[in-house]
C-alpha cells in the first residue's frame, strides 16, 4: 500500500509542476502573441500531440526505449481524451479558502 501511496504521491506532484509551468507559459504566449485563449489552447493541444507523437516514436522499432511501455495510439488517444475532458469539467467549490493556489498572476 505505501507503494501506491509514493507512486499517488510522485504523480500529484508531477501534475502540479506540469500545470504551473504550462498556466506560465499559456499566459506569457497570450502576452506576447495577443492570441485569444481558444487560440493558445490549440496550439497547446497540438504541442502535447507532437509530444505524444516523439515519445511514442521512441518507444516503437527495433531501437525502442528500453522502458517495456509500447504506445497504443487509438487507447492512448482515448485516455487523452478522457483525461482532458475530466479536467475541464466545471466543479462547484463551496468554499475559496479550501482551494489549493496554483499559478501566479
Amino acid at each position: 500500500m505505501a507503494n501506491m501511496v509514493e507512486i499517488e504521491r510522485r504523480q500529484d506532484e508531477a501534475q502540479d509542476q506540469l500545470r504551473i509551468t504550462i498556466m506560465n507559459e499559456f499566459c506569457r504566449i497570450m502576452g506576447r502573441s495577443g492570441l485569444q485563449p481558444m487560440a493558445v489552447m490549440r496550439l497547446a493541444a497540438h504541442a502535447v500531440g507532437e509530444v505524444y507523437r516523439e515519445v511514442a516514436d521512441s518507444h516503437s522499432g527495433p531501437n525502442a526505449c528500453p522502458c517495456n511501455w509500447r504506445p497504443n495510439e487509438r487507447a492512448d488517444t482515448d485516455m487523452l481524451c478522457t483525461a482532458l475532458m475530466a479536467a475541464i469539467r466545471y466543479r462547484p467549490v463551496a468554499d475559496l479558502r479550501t482551494m489549493r493556489i496554483a499559478g501566479s498572476a
